[in-house]
């Protein structure tokens, strides 16, 4: 019975964790309860504690906690076995026995052993599955959060940033680098740019990174610090003089035009602000850079009205602009003047010019373009001074931005193309009658064909006619004795052949008439001595053409060609004549 009974006591958990607490003065009075193990507990009336075993743990053996032997012992446990085996409450085999102890002997401390459930979880803060879902919710939770903002903040109106200084090593003409302040591009801005700017069906979605077109438009969409909007009234205006800055090769420009900053690791572009300009009166006066963050209007050489801010001239003469006019110059619908003559100008007249309806004054001489005079340029019918002189092997060069030296003399500049023969076409002809209000003509020094038409003679306020070293041909109509406002006729070095209409005296106001070196001849009218106020008249160097086997004109001064006859006393008249 007694090795049962030890056999038992083996399977069981042999000792637990115990603790002990503080007794209160009514506890000491009555007697301990202690637990062992899976023991429960009932007093007696005597105070004492019944240990009553329970089905054994079946987990693994663990060592019992080192219990306090007490002093005496005043009862004995099990019933069976020897006194010597149970001294100090421990069996022959070691193991732990339960024993009751008088109440009255007990120290201050109870020792009680702590159960043990198998199904007891721990608290919930030292679940490590726990840990890891609470970590991950509020990653999400924070990633939401913050998309929710960034698109808030995207889809505000008016939350372009600006800054101060933007870096970029070179003009951008390679891939577009993303907005360095917000996703412009779907503000409406190109859709703007391109239904009232772009001409000829252009699209910027096919256009290469480094056209001037494209590249304006990165500039207003990214890098101009004004950050304009689609519906701002001067984003047209804006947008066409950033074209022209950078289809002219502004870092090239003499004045105002170079809007980098070189330091020593770096290049910057768009910083530079201010320049200074040495006036014809020899006064320094201060502008402001081409693409720069100043309103457009302070931009050397642009003069707007300044009520409304209108762009009503541009003013560029001798300041090395070099390269084509794009056609996108004529949406500048307020403009009246361009004065970009002294350049290294080539290519065409946009025809598109001849659309502005408030053009007054263009002056182009001193380039290198070439091509025919657009015929849709008589369409601009408030045109008063057309000068487009000087196209013809007019030596002058420029040096551009990227080393390439620019020379007028050869067709676009480059000797690789030839010379350069300027400007072309019938100029004179049945439309120019279309310039109603025109007021000087200059077209000399150029390869203008054609006749002289009838329809001169309805400008009735020429003052000016230049169009000399050309090839036209055919007579002086007697129509253009109906200009009486015109002052110069200069028409040599043509081929104009005959001799003057009869009534050229009617021309009162005319001081100045050239006509050497063409094949005019004949007897000089009585009315020729009218012209008082003349000052200059050549007839001289009359020459004389043949035509070749290659079918090319040959022409040479001859002195049994020209005009006839004898210098009328009348000519006392011409006082002024010089």
């Amino acid at each position: 019975m007694a090795d049962e009974d030890n056999k038992r006591k083996k399977k069981r958990k042999s000792g637990k964790k115990k603790s002990s607490s503080r007794r209160s003065n009514t506890e000491e009075e009555n007697a301990g309860l202690v637990m062992t193990g899976e023991a429960e507990y009932a007093p007696d009336d005597g105070g004492a504690v019944v240990v009553v075993d329970q089905e054994p743990f079946n987990g693994e053996d663990m060592s019992p906690a080192p219990v306090p032997e007490p002093e005496a012992m005043t009862a004995d446990v099990g019933g069976g076995g020897d006194e010597e085996g149970q001294q100090n409450g421990f069996t022959e085999d070691g193991l732990a026995v339960a024993m009751a102890v008088d109440a009255g002997e007990e120290d201050d401390y109870v020792y009680a052993a702590i159960e043990y459930d198998p199904d007891a979880k721990p608290p919930l803060h030292r679940n490590r599955r726990f840990r890891v879902y609470t970590c991950l919710a509020i990653v999400l939770v924070a990633a939401a959060v913050a998309v929710t903002v960034i698109y808030v903040t995207k889809g505000a109106k008016g939350v372009d940033e600006q800054f101060t200084d933007i870096n970029v090593a070179t003009l951008p003409t390679m891939e577009p680098t993303p907005s360095p302040l917000t996703n412009r591009e779907q503000s409406g801005i190109i859709e703007q740019i391109e239904a009232g700017v772009l001409q000829r069906g252009a699209v910027f979605a096919n256009m290469t990174v480094d056209d001037p077109r494209k590249m304006a438009l990165e500039w207003i969409l990214h890098y101009d610090q004004m950050q304009l909007n689609s519906d701002d009234v001067n984003l047209y205006q804006r947008y066409v003089l950033a074209l022209l800055a950078f289809s002219l090769d502004s870092l090239a420009w003499y004045y105002c035009g170079n809007h980098r900053m070189v330091n020593a690791n770096e290049t910057v572009d768009f910083v530079q602000e201010d320049c200074d300009v040495l006036a014809s009166t020899g006064v320094l006066e201060s502008h402001k850079v081409w693409l720069s963050s100043a309103d457009e209007c302070e931009w050397y050489g642009a003069k707007c009205s300044s009520t409304d801010g209108v762009l009503r001239g541009l003013e560029m003469m001798g300041n090395d602009l070099i390269g084509e006019l794009p056609p996108e110059i004529s949406q500048l619908r307020f403009l009246q003047y361009i004065a970009f003559n002294g350049n290294c100008l080539y290519g065409n007249i946009p025809p598109e010019m001849g659309t502005m309806p408030n053009l007054l004054s263009l002056e182009l001489q001193g380039n290198g373009l070439s091509g025919a005079i657009p015929e849709e340029l008589n369409n601009a019918d408030k045109l008063q001074l057309l000068n487009g002189a000087m196209q013809y092997q007019y030596p002058y060069q420029c040096a551009a931005s990227d080393g390439r030296i620019v020379n007028t003399i050869f067709a676009k500049g480059n000797p690789e193309n030839g010379y350069n023969w300027g400007l072309m076409g019938s100029t004179l002809g049945d439309n120019v009658n279309k310039w109603k209000s025109m007021k000087g003509l200059h077209l000399f020094d150029n390869s203008i064909t054609g006749t002289i038409s009838p329809s001169v003679g309805d400008l009735k306020y020429l003052v000016f006619l230049r169009v000399h070293n050309n090839a036209i041909q055919g007579l002086i109509p007697n129509e253009i004795v109906k200009l009486n406002k015109l002052r110069e006729v200069y028409l040599f070095q043509n081929g104009v052949f005959g001799d003057f209409p009869p009534d050229i005296g009617l021309m009162e106001d005319l001081e100045d008439l050239r006509v050497h070196e063409n094949e005019m001849w004949g007897f000089l009218p009585d009315t020729f001595w009218k012209l008082t106020k003349m000052k200059k008249l050549w007839l001289q160097d009359t020459l004389e053409c043949e035509q070749d086997e290659a079918d090319e004109w040959k022409c040479m001064r001859s002195r049994d060609k020209g005009f006839q006859g004898s210098i009328s006393p009348e000519v006392g008249n011409m006082k002024k004549l010089s």
